[in-house]
């Protein structure tokens, strides 16, 4: 009896990971984003041109589905599509057309990310089995988690899973594997780097310089190991314009729908609704970003903030003052959200953390999701009566809803800043020499 009571807790995590990857793998075949169609164009040209792709990055060539639509990334998601391309050599995508071949290979590697997601918070959050399958069940049961990688198809669950692990090992001293995942994840998707810089300032508090240089220093190595053979080919230009100079100019967010930078999204709405010129206020973003992140980076010090609430801060400031964010950057934070939740003594914080972790599932029953699986061939309209039944196929929400969402959104993630630094730290802790 003692050797099954035992192993329950492990059976039990066995079915939440089975079903949470039957939820996924059950849609991925039967649903795409645009970005899968374009993600298919681009793994073709890199395996056409290998190493010089960045100079065919811009998305002109007449294979690509939505011409135009550039490849904007590190190169670690170009590798994982190469892969992925691999496996479904037969596929083919146009602008109304994803082979289900390619729908699925293409998932795979962000499913199987997104599913690790579950299994590091299970691992690192403290307390009894029941305890840490339950803030588990937060993420793998998330609904932006499935649609982001089962249906969507955007690879920010990769970013998340390479940072996540990055945090939780530099918590459990290895911070040398620490280093080398933050630079995985920051190879994966740049914004992750303000979230990592919180992490070296913290650390600087806990691990000795000369080791603190070192682990940065492989933080670069891994930055730079994978961005050197991209660059032997001459393609300094073109990787240092996708990688770095890719940010659009501020500019009002069309549709409403897909806008999630609360300040951008009401400024827009304002200017329909009322006529008014505010796109000079949206330049105002950049700046206000920069000197929030210097301050609360020297606050991360000061205040002796966990590493695990500065991951968040730098992640939410980001979310809370950047003038564009899609709905796919939520995914990054999600899952700190959760492991901030599940360690903090702090009842106000917990819930706050709770609920920045699930309001940006509220948006998915303001949405059709079922267009996704019915967009391109081949469709598969007998998904629509199951997801109607369930308040996924909603049509004709008004504008000012989606601008309340992301304004909440906003709102959140500026108030946990706040109070993270005037409330819910500790005594300062001495320097470590």
């Amino acid at each position: 009896m003692r050797y099954i009571s035992n192993k329950l807790p492990l059976v039990a995590l066995g079915l939440t990971l089975g079903a949470a990857a039957l939820f996924r793998f059950w849609a991925a075949p039967l649903s795409a984003g645009v970005d899968v169609a374009q993600f298919w164009a681009f793994a073709q040209v890199f395996q056409l041109h290998g190493l010089d792709f960045y100079r065919y990055a811009d998305g002109n060539a007449s294979m690509f589905p939505f011409p135009g639509w550039a490849f904007v990334y590190p190169p670690v998601w170009l590798l994982i599509l190469g892969l992925s391309r691999l496996a479904a050599p037969a596929s083919s995508a146009t602008g109304f057309m994803v082979d289900t071949s390619w729908r699925l290979a293409m998932k795979t590697p962000i499913i199987l990310a997104d599913l690790a997601i579950g299994g590091l918070i299970y691992w690192a959050v403290p307390g009894s089995k029941f305890r840490k399958l339950m803030f588990a069940s937060l993420w793998l049961f998330h609904p932006t988690a499935w649609y982001e990688s089962a249906v969507f198809g955007q690879f920010d669950a990769i970013a998340a899973a390479l940072l996540l692990a990055s945090l939780i090992m530099c918590e459990r001293g290895r911070d040398r594997l620490a280093f080398l995942l933050a630079g995985l994840a920051a190879m994966t998707k740049q914004h992750t780097i303000i979230p990592i810089a919180f992490m070296v300032v913290i650390s600087a508090r806990h691990i000795p310089k000369r080791r603190l240089l070192s682990d940065c220093l492989i933080f670069l190595a891994a930055v730079v190991f994978l961005s050197v053979p991209f660059l032997l080919t001459g393609n300094f230009s073109s990787y240092a314009r996708s990688v770095f100079l890719a940010a659009p100019a501020p500019d009002y967010q069309y549709p409403l729908m897909y806008a999630f930078s609360g300040s951008s999204a009401l400024l827009t709405y304002l200017h329909n609704v009322f006529g008014w010129e505010t796109k000079g206020f949206l330049q105002l973003n950049i700046p206000i970003l920069v000197i929030a992140l210097v301050a609360a980076v020297a606050l991360s010090y000061a205040k002796s903030i966990s590493r695990t609430q500065g991951i968040l801060v730098g992640i939410l400031l980001f979310i809370g003052l950047f003038y564009r964010v899609n709905y796919q950057y939520l995914v990054v934070y999600i899952p700190v959200a959760i492991l901030v939740a599940a360690k903090t003594t702090y009842r106000s914080e917990r819930a706050l953390a709770l609920a920045l972790a699930l309001v940006p599932a509220v948006w998915l029953w303001l949405f059709d999701i079922s267009f996704w699986f019915n967009y391109f061939n081949p469709a598969n309209p007998w998904v629509t009566p199951l997801l109607s039944r369930i308040g996924l196929a909603r049509q004709g929400v008004p504008d000012y809803i989606y601008v309340t969402l992301a304004s909440v959104i906003m709102a959140l993630a500026l108030t946990y800043v706040v109070f993270v630094f005037v409330r819910w730290h500790h005594k300062p802790l001495r320097p470590l020499s």
